[in-house]
C-alpha cells in the first residue's frame, strides 16, 4: 500500500506523517510505503496548497485540510471497519 501525505513541511503535515507511522507500527504492516509529498507542483495536481495536509492512499486522495482520527486511518490502513454496523463482529 503506498500512502503520501501531501504538504510542504508544516505542522500538521509532520503531525499526520506522524500518526501513519504510528497507526502503520499498531498494525504490524511491513507493506506500506509511506512518503512525505512536499513539492507544491505535484501536491497541486491534487488539491490546493491551502487544503494541506492532504493524504493519498494508493493514488486516491482520502482527507484534506484535517487530520483523520485515528480510528479512521486504521481503518483506512486495515481495510477493516472499526466503527458501525459491520465493526467488532
Amino acid at each position: 500500500m503506498k500512502i503520501e501525505v501531501l504538504g510542504t513541511g508544516c505542522y500538521n503535515c509532520i503531525k499526520l506523517e506522524t500518526l501513519i507511522d504510528e497507526v502503520a507500527q499498531q498494525l504490524g504492516a511491513t507493506h506500506f510505503e509511506i512518503e512525505r509529498v512536499d513539492d507544491e507542483k505535484r501536491v497541486l495536481q491534487y488539491m490546493p496548497l491551502d487544503e494541506i495536509p492532504g493524504l493519498l492512499i494508493d493514488g486516491i486522495l482520502v482527507s484534506t485540510r484535517e487530520i483523520p482520527p485515528r480510528e479512521t486511518l486504521l481503518e483506512w490502513l486495515s481495510g477493516v471497519p472499526t466503527t458501525g454496523p459491520t465493526a467488532n463482529q
